[in-house]
């Protein structure tokens, strides 16, 4: 049991939680082909995250320098 009640911490509580679910269950796929594509699922998550990341990114500092263009 977590006992916190920042939302950061449960989130990565719930979030490991849930990749221990995952893991178990992956345990159970015998073949290549199966695995090949959880391996291609994953590996696509992954970009997306890091494009979504690179895309926040930019807006970020689009949005930056907006405010320092106000500032001057």
């Amino acid at each position: 049991m977590i006992r916190t009640d920042r939302p950061k911490d449960i989130d990565v509580y719930y979030n490991d939680h849930v990749k221990m679910g995952i893991i178990r269950r992956l345990q159970e796929v015998k073949t290549w082909n199966e695995l090949m594509g959880i391996q291609s699922a994953v590996l696509e998550a992954i970009d997306n995250e890091r494009l979504k990341e690179a895309k926040e990114k930019i807006e970020f500092e689009k949005w930056k320098a907006s405010q320092e263009e106000i500032k001057k």
